[in-house]
């Protein structure tokens, strides 16, 4: 969080009246609200009492921002090359862009598919979790639950990253997210309902942002492992039958069955490269998705 908000600072050639930074914390333990207070003074901030999950803690924000634009931002982010200036330049050119997501890094500088993509369907689902999407070619494929590659261009999408957006005030209510979502798929009920009032969702990939992918969600277990699968699995469950539904539901069992089995066989053979654990995230992200399929 402090060295996301120094960038901040530092990356916005905006003067500083002309934009506002709220913070909401979730009822952490680390020290964050103190620190807040200590060294970002001129910093909104909500302190919860409680976890209120991220789409309750951004409706809280919208409360106090005065802005026409806002920028969703993770405290795991590092904002670089002037990224907000450039997105507020962007939705100033294009008025029927309704929500902006950018390109999203990882630590090492590597792609984040989860940037955005379409809406889930039993195809792209089947290719993206049973790896189907990595053997056909990209028109054979389709257009993929999460972005396939690196694109070059801008491109409307059904969904971009809540890790990353810029909103246009004037298209939301008294809200930005459904309450109903706790995290995860809040963004992608956002992005849908933005596309039915008849705006653009757009990702464009000449603006990037560092995300630490993990750094905070290593601190959650069951629970919120939970709400990331329901997530979009909501949204497909809105379009389609119980059918439809439990297939949707065995291929995601399935491919987390085929990747525990996977990296549990490399750790045999590869000790001490991470597979281990990722066998055991693996087990774990099925044993939720069978809580699911029980009614949990």
């Amino acid at each position: 969080l402090r060295e996301c908000l120094r960038s901040i600072a530092s990356e916005t050639g905006l003067a500083r009246d002309a934009y506002e930074v709220v913070v909401v914390d979730n009822a952490s333990d680390d020290g964050s609200v103190a620190m807040l207070r200590e060294e970002f003074p001129a910093v909104k901030v909500i302190a919860n009492r409680e976890n209120t999950g991220f789409a309750r803690g951004n409706n809280q924000a919208l409360a106090l921002c005065r802005g026409r634009y806002l920028v969703l931002l993770n405290p795991d982010t590092i904002v670089r090359e002037h990224a907000l200036d450039r997105m507020v330049e962007y939705l100033d050119a294009h008025p029927r862009v309704g929500a902006l997501g950018c390109r999203l890094l990882n630590t090492d500088g590597s792609f984040q598919r989860w940037t955005g993509g379409a809406m889930p369907t039993l195809w792209n689902a089947a290719c993206h979790f049973l790896f189907i999407g990595r053997l056909l070619p990209t028109a054979l494929a389709g257009p993929g639950l999460f972005l396939a590659r690196d694109f070059r261009h801008d491109r409307d999408v059904d969904w971009v990253s809540g890790a990353c957006m810029a909103v246009r005030r004037a298209a939301l209510g008294e809200e930005i997210f459904d309450p109903a979502y706790f995290m995860y798929g809040e963004d992608v009920e956002l992005c849908g309902r933005l596309r039915r009032a008849g705006l653009r969702v757009v990702y464009t990939p000449s603006v990037s942002i560092v995300h630490h992918q993990g750094s905070s969600i290593r601190q959650q277990s069951g629970p919120v492992l939970l709400s990331g699968l329901k997530g979009l699995r909501a949204h497909f469950a809105a379009r389609h039958g119980r059918v439809s539904l439990w297939l949707y539901d065995a291929i995601v069992a399935y491919g987390f069955l085929l990747r525990w089995f996977a990296f549990t066989v490399l750790a045999a053979l590869r000790p001490g490269r991470g597979d281990a654990a990722r066998a055991a995230s693996s087990r774990q992200y099925l044993l939720q998705v069978f809580r699911i399929m029980a009614g949990e």
